[in-house]
């Protein structure tokens, strides 16, 4: 009887470090998926501003502008287990001080902003030494495997966390749900530094100014590598941000509150999954870079319907179509992109990875200025035709594109 998928899929978790590396991703995700739920509709709920809900979103994605090429040279350079633990508590330390300020003020919104930035640089580290290290820890063979289920896991939490976001925002006092998100974080801090990579960090003779320029002057030559980002910051401006105006879409669209809210976000999360399954169990086989252009446009005519829908339960299927095609974005993006330089820019180029993700607060800042103006349903409109517009041009601006596998 033939296998729907090959036997050696899932053979990363014969490795102890990667075990402990997949427990960790998924603790710290429980706690990242909950944070984000929760301060999207509290800032709403206090503001009733969509542009202030919007605006939140956008200080989060912040930091990959400023920082990813920074934080990028720190994975290369230190011990990448280390920083990730590190990381984690960080994470979970500001969480507490909010709730701490909420037991005093629940009225305020400036913790929210100084929380979202926090996590924002928070992700944005972690997004440039997760998976390096998933690649450390499970070798150059298993360079896809390594990369892909590590994020599966971060997606198998997604949904559990979203809708527990919502199911506390409506039954227990505020301050209390940013102190159950800090108890994961701390478990994942834990795990990581527990983790014993099969590469180990070389002794550091350059400068790190040297080394950033160094992966600057990379990315800038390498034509695919600079295609590459600058496709994923088109999908970050007007795909990805659609993140931060579920509660708008909730409130708006669909009429409905907290709850309705964690139901929407899960829905974007399960998608995720199912993304990233795919990406798993099939990707190998797949010509990446048309599976690439091919999902942006896809995301692009998701993020229409789901501004024309104003039903609950075809707005869910709708954004478990997001999820997905989103996932399977990052999953191809995070795969081409490290495939395409060495080993010791691996780090740096996730930087720039992350450089565009932080280009997210632009179309996420001009997103809640027209939907304010105009609504969030013209709003969708806008932005998914410009992604297919894009999608459909970059293979003829470098050709390229086409045939990375």
């Amino acid at each position: 009887m033939p296998r729907l998928f090959p036997a050696d899929t899932f053979d990363v978790f014969k490795i102890a470090s990667y075990r402990r590396l997949w427990t960790a991703a998924v603790f710290f995700a429980m706690g990242q998926w909950l944070e984000r739920t929760i301060v999207g509709w509290l800032v709403l709920e206090i503001t009733g501003s969509p542009f202030l809900t919007g605006l939140a979103w956008a200080i989060r994605f912040s930091p990959n502008l400023i920082l990813g090429p920074v934080l990028g040279v720190i994975s290369d350079r230190y011990a990448r287990h280390r920083t990730l633990s590190i990381n984690a508590l960080v994470r979970a330390i500001s969480m507490l001080v909010v709730a701490g300020v909420f037991f005093v003020d629940e009225s305020s919104v400036f913790p929210l902003f100084v929380l979202a930035l926090i996590s924002g640089t928070s992700t944005t580290l972690q997004m440039a030494v997760i998976q390096p290290l998933a690649i450390d820890v499970v070798g150059e063979d298993r360079l896809s495997r390594g990369v892909t289920i590590t994020s599966l896991g971060q997606r198998l939490v997604g949904a559990g966390g979203a809708i527990s976001g919502g199911l506390l925002l409506a039954t227990i006092p505020h301050q209390w749900i940013f102190v159950i998100g800090a108890f994961p974080l701390v478990v994942a801090a834990a795990y990581f530094s527990s983790i014993n990579p099969q590469v180990r960090k070389t002794q550091i003779r350059s400068s790190f100014v040297s080394d950033l320029v160094e992966g600057v002057l990379m990315m800038k030559k390498n034509k695919v590598v600079l295609a590459l980002i600058g496709l994923m910051a088109f999908a970050e401006m007007f795909g990805f941000s659609y993140h931060g105006f579920l509660p708008v879409v909730a409130d708006e669209l669909l009429s409905i509150g907290p709850e309705g809210l964690g139901v929407l976000v899960s829905a974007t999360a399960i998608g995720g999954l199912v993304g990233m399954l795919l990406i798993t169990l099939y990707g190998r086989y797949a010509r990446k870079g048309v599976l690439l252009l091919i999902t942006v446009g896809c995301l692009g005519v998701w993020e229409i319907l789901l501004g024309t829908s104003s039903i609950f339960f075809a707005s869910l299927i709708i954004l478990v179509c997001l999820g997905a095609a989103g996932a399977m974005i990052d999953s191809l993006e995070w795969i081409l992109l490290q495939g395409a330089v060495p080993k010791d820019m691996r780090g740096r180029v996730l930087g720039g990875w992350n450089l565009a993700i932080g280009c997210g607060w632009i179309g996420t800042l001009l997103m809640g200025l027209m939907a304010e103006q105009f609504g969030i349903s013209v709003t969708f409109w806008v932005a998914g035709l410009i992604l297919v517009l894009v999608a459909s041009l970059s293979p003829t601006v470098v050709k390229e594109l086409k045939e990375l596998r």
